[in-house]
């Protein structure tokens, strides 16, 4: 990852709020999703490690948290993110509780080295989004050299039910525009951040269903998963 956020952008800057209800009452509040701060970086990785690898489908389905090889490896990947200064986090205001997060990074064309991870688990995960962002081919059909990629779309427990996801996945727009990245791009593996791409505006790019997966690769085989698709989803910067 050779990426490196502009100098003259402010860090950390708010890129997009919005009103949704409170948690304590049915008043409508403000929310702000911004860069995620430096002091919280850890905190970030934490709110992943509680949430996240429990939650997303082919994490519950394989049952990564019981293979720590995988579990340290995804962290050490976040940790690279965090360090881009492109991962959003959303708050209410007033509060400096994580409401939800997205751990975001750079996909460069020009970058040939291969990530490496030797957690059977998280190597089966990692392989899966890997196999769907190539039979997208994102650089080619919309014709960048990069575009703002993710991997890890949370909200906690508290805040669920509030829209917070498709905001989060809104707040990447201006982000990209600041950045400059004309795209952003991601392989959605659970049914709830498909949705919310779909309601930010977001175009099915590549769809294949998890049947279709487990005859690609036997290690594609998710027991009892509930999304029937993983899908590329994509937006144009405009």
């Amino acid at each position: 990852m050779t990426w490196k956020r502009p100098e003259h952008i402010p860090y950390p800057s708010v890129w997009h709020t919005f009103q949704a209800k409170d948690t304590e009452s049915d008043q409508v509040v403000t929310y702000r999703v911004q860069d995620l701060p430096e002091e919280r970086f850890e905190e970030a990785i934490a709110h992943m490690m509680e949430y996240f690898v429990y939650d997303e489908p082919t994490c519950r389905a394989k049952n990564i948290v019981n293979e720590q090889q995988s579990v340290d490896e995804i962290a050490d990947l976040w940790r690279e993110f965090v360090k881009l200064r492109l991962v959003l986090v959303c708050f209410k205001e007033g509060s400096d509780e994580i409401a939800g997060m997205n751990m975001l990074y750079v996909s460069q064309q020009s970058d040939k080295e291969e990530y490496q991870c030797k957690g059977s688990v998280w190597r089966c995960i990692y392989d899966l989004v890997d196999y769907t962002m190539k039979k997208a081919n994102v650089y080619e059909r919309y014709g960048v050299d990069k575009y703002l990629g993710a991997m890890g779309l949370s909200v906690a427990p508290n805040y669920r039910g509030r829209g917070i996801a498709t905001e989060i996945l809104r707040a990447r727009i201006p982000l990209c525009k600041a950045v400059g990245l004309p795209l952003t791009s991601t392989c959605f593996t659970a049914i709830g951040s498909q949705v919310a791409a779909a309601k930010a505006g977001y175009e099915e790019t590549y769809v294949v269903s998890y049947e279709d997966m487990a005859k690609v690769d036997e290690r594609f085989v998710f027991p009892n998963i509930t999304t029937k698709y993983v899908k590329c989803m994509s937006k144009r910067v405009e």
